[in-house]
C-alpha cells in the first residue's frame, strides 16, 4: 500500500519542534523520506480532521496539529523508537467515505503489526476503526470510554454509531464494554439493551475511589474508542459534549497507561476534541499527555499472552461442592491475573476470548467460595 496517497504531510514547523535535544526525537515521518521502511515501526499516529455527520459539520482541521504541538516537546526514552507519524488522513467526499479510508489504512497497519493511534475526528469514525478488523477473522472486544451511550434513535451518527457497529454483517463483535457512563445521561432502556445483548457497562462512580479497578476491564479490549468528553471540562474544555463531571486528567492518563500495556490491544482512537474554544490549548496538552502515557505503556508491554509458558503461576480453585473449577493464571513478569473459562465445543476463533482478565480480588473471592462476577458474565457469552 502506498500510504502517501492517503495522507497530507505534517507541517514542517511542527516537525522542527521535535528536533530539540530534549524533545520527542524518536518519531519518523511518512513524507520526509522517498520510501518509508515499516520494519521496526510499532505505533503510527493518524491525524483525523473529519467533523461531518448527517446534521452537523465541525471544523476539526486544527485538532491533530494542536495535539502534535503539545506532544512533540515531551521527552521520550531513547529506546522507545519505532514511532511513525503518517500525517493527516485526507477526507473523502463524505464522512462515510472518510470512514472507509480510515478502515483501509488501519487494516493495513494492523496486518503489519503496527498499532494505529487516531488523533482527532468525531467519534463516528470509530466505525472505520472497527471495520478494519473484518479481514482478521477474529472475534473482537470493543471498549468505549464515554459519559454517554451512543445508541440514540437519531439521524446524527455521533449519537448512533454504535448501532451501526452492532448491526454490522458479518458480526465479529464478541463483546462491547462501556466504561465511565454517567447515569443521568442514559435511558434505562439503553442499559437494558446492553444487558440483553450480553455486553458490559460500568458507571463512572464505580472507579472514582479506585481507578486501578479499570485495569482488568481495559486489558480485555482489542480496540478502544476514547470520547474526550468523558473527561471533566476543567481538563478538556474543548470537546463536542463538554461535561462538568467525568474522569480527571490524571485518571485519563492512568486509563491510557493501562491501555498501552494491554498486549491484546491493537488500535486506539481519541475522538470528539474540537478547536473552537481552547485558546490556551489546555485540552491539547491533556490529550497529548494521555497519548504519551499510552505510547509509554506500549513500549513497556510484557508479552502476557502465552498462557502455557513457565512465566505463569497457576492456581485451581474448586467451588460449588466440587462441581466447578476455576483456574487462575498469575504472570511472573507483570503480576497480572487471568481466569480460564474452559470450553471444549467452540471453534478456535473463540479461544482467545476465554482467558478473562481479572485481579487478585477475584482470586480471593473464589477462595471464599464465591463465583467472581467476571466469571459469571463470561459464562453467559
Amino acid at each position: 500500500m502506498d500510504l502517501k496517497l492517503f495522507f497530507d504531510p505534517v507541517e514542517e514547523s511542527i516537525i522542527d519542534s521535535a528536533l530539540s535535544p530534549s524533545a520527542f526525537q524518536n518519531i519518523a515521518y511518512l513524507h520526509t523520506v522517498k520510501k518509508i521502511n515499516l520494519k521496526g515501526i510499532r505505533v503510527a499516529l493518524i491525524g483525523l480532521s473529519e467533523g461531518r455527520s448527517h446534521m452537523i459539520d465541525h471544523d476539526l482541521s486544527q485538532v491533530p496539529n494542536r495535539i502534535r504541538k503539545a506532544l512533540y516537546p515531551f521527552t521520550m526514552r531513547l529506546d522507545h523508537d519505532g514511532i511513525l507519524d503518517l500525517g493527516d488522513l485526507r477526507k473523502g467526499p463524505s464522512f462515510e467515505e472518510t470512514n472507509l479510508r480510515l478502515k483501509e489504512v488501519c487494516e493495513y497497519l494492523i496486518s503489519q503489526e503496527i498499532l494505529p493511534i487516531i488523533l482527532g475526528g468525531l467519534q463516528n469514525m470509530t466505525v472505520g476503526q472497527y471495520l478494519s478488523y473484518e479481514s482478521t477473522g477474529k472475534l473482537l472486544t470493543l471498549l468505549s470510554i464515554d459519559a454517554k451511550l451512543d445508541l440514540e434513535e437519531s439521524e446524527n451518527p455521533i449519537d448512533s454509531y454504535l448501532g451501526t457497529i452492532f448491526k454490522h454483517n458479518p458480526n465479529y463483535l464478541f463483546n462491547y464494554i462501556h466504561l465511565g457512563y454517567q447515569s443521568y445521561f442514559l435511558k434505562g432502556s439503553k442499559l437494558n439493551m446492553l444487558e440483553t445483548l450480553g455486553f458490559d457497562a460500568y458507571r463512572l462512580g464505580e472507579f472514582k475511589d479506585n481507578i486501578k479497578e479499570t485495569e482488568p476491564i481495559i486489558r480485555d479490549a482489542d480496540l478502544i474508542s476514547f470520547d474526550l468528553s468523558a473527561l471533566q471540562s476543567i481538563y478538556c474544555p474543548d470537546t463536542t459534549n463538554s461535561n462538568v463531571f467525568g474522569f480527571s486528567g490524571e485518571e485519563a492518563c492512568q486509563l491510557c497507561w493501562y491501555a498501552g500495556l494491554n498486549n491484546k490491544l491493537s488500535s486506539i482512537g481519541f475522538y470528539n476534541m474540537t478547536a473552537e474554544l481552547d485558546e490556551d490549548t489546555k485540552t491539547a496538552q491533556v490529550v497529548a499527555t494521555m497519548v504519551w502515557y499510552f505510547i509509554d505503556g506500549v513500549f513497556n508491554r510484557k508479552g502476557d499472552q502465552y498462557f502455557k509458558s513457565s512465566d505463569y503461576l497457576v492456581y485451581e480453585v474448586t467451588l460449588n461442592g466440587g462441581l466447578e473449577n476455576i483456574r487462575f493464571f498469575k504472570s511472573k513478569l507483570s503480576e497480572k491475573w487471568w481466569m480460564e473459562i474452559v470450553e471444549t465445543n467452540h471453534k478456535s476463533v473463540f479461544l482467545r476470548n476465554k482467558m478473562i482478565p481479572c485481579n487478585y480480588n477475584d482470586y480471593k473471592m473464589a477462595l471464599n467460595g464465591e463465583f467472581p462476577e467476571r466469571w459469571i458474565k463470561a459464562q453467559s457469552k
